[in-house]
């Protein structure tokens, strides 16, 4: 059934995920983030590319606010969605015991890729306010590339405002990557942050960025 329902409102659900998250049903979605990033990282007025990666992402979810985003974005889908997810699922577990999945989107879900792409949407447009970054995402994959400033606020706003939404960036497992000349002050701005520093480039959706 959700196989169906995600046919029929495919581009619903791609107007609604906006024009910088690239997974909801976009053809070739990663291949445009791709050239996308190294286009802007290779600009003039670039200094580098910050690399996110959240923590168990699609499991984390926060999926009452997923479903309050669903209807006002994207009200075709949101009825199915809150019958599908409304109510926590029972996982069965070996001997008899069982916990409830309360939180993020059900793994197989034909519905889990769209429902997460305009459930983070919010963030993305807050984070457009917030700095002049250009950043695009695939799926839980963002990426922002622009001054090392701009970054930084980019990035403080990530860590502030993801949470909310069940979007956990983990530190250790980001990459920004930068021109040589900017690293000294690239490791002077991020260096508190944990987040991993390169100049020599890092994989971004399975091809070389850098």
């Amino acid at each position: 059934m959700a196989k169906c329902v995600m046919k029929i409102l495919k581009q619903d659900v791609i107007d609604a995920s906006g024009s910088l998250q690239v997974c909801a049903g976009l053809k070739c979605g990663s291949e445009a983030a791709i050239h996308a990033i190294r286009k802007i990282f290779e600009a003039d007025d670039s200094d580098g590319v910050l690399l996110i990666d959240a923590s168990n992402a699609f499991n984390s979810l926060n999926r009452s606010a997923a479903l309050h985003n669903l209807r006002i974005l994207c009200p075709t889908l949101a009825i199915f969605a809150i019958n599908t997810y409304r109510e926590p699922a029972r996982l069965f577990i070996t001997g008899g015991q069982e916990i409830q999945s309360a939180e993020g989107t059900t793994q197989g879900d034909p519905m889990a890729m769209g429902l997460y792409a305009v459930s983070v949407q919010p963030l993305i447009s807050r984070l457009n306010l917030s700095s002049t970054a250009r950043q695009c995402w695939f799926a839980d994959d963002a990426s922002a590339s622009g001054s090392l400033e701009e970054l930084k606020k980019w990035w403080d706003e990530l860590v502030i405002d993801g949470p909310q939404l069940g979007y956990f960036p983990n530190a250790k497992k980001c990459w920004l990557i930068t021109k040589p000349e900017k690293e000294d002050l690239a490791k002077a701005m991020f260096g508190s942050t944990a987040i991993n520093i390169s100049t020599e480039g890092h994989q971004h959706l399975g091809a070389v960025l850098g």
